[in-house]
């Protein structure tokens, strides 16, 4: 009996161990978070997304463009991810990505809209798009 709760004790602390070592989780399947310009008139998204281990660069979306990255949840329930958006001189910065948040919402796909009057996520259980930031992107003036 003792020989099997030592064994059992060890690899937990090998599972958390890996989990703190690196970026892949153990027990958790691999997500994707993809972002999406869905911004009138053809403004341009600059994002620059990280966590605390990975910073994934910035990156410009066009109309209809998105950013991906792939990854696996920690162990520990840990796993964050934040984005800095600019556009058309609106500036926001926002979780994308918290585990403890999006157990609920998205299983393995966790899509987002970024628009003129906000930020929307999919909640893949209910099947609707969720508010969850607002701004306000005036159209582009034309002259």
């Amino acid at each position: 009996m003792l020989k099997a709760l030592v064994t059992i004790i060890v690899f937990l602390m090998m599972a958390c161990a890996q989990d703190v070592l690196s970026d892949d989780g153990f027990f958790s399947p691999k997500n994707t978070v993809r972002v999406y310009n869905r911004m009138n008139d053809n403004i341009l998204v600059y994002l620059h997304c990280q966590s605390k281990d990975d910073d994934l660069g910035q990156h410009v979306l066009a109309v209809g463009e998105h950013q991906e990255w792939s990854f696996n949840d920690r162990v520990i329930g840990t796993t964050l991810f934040w984005c800095t958006m600019n556009a058309n001189n609106v500036h926001a910065s926002f979780e994308v990505y918290n585990m403890k948040t999006e157990l609920m919402k998205c299983s393995s796909q966790c899509n987002r809209i970024l628009n003129n009057s906000g930020g929307y996520f999919f909640d893949e259980f209910d099947g609707y798009w969720e508010k969850r930031l607002s701004w306000n992107i005036p159209k582009t003036p034309s002259f």
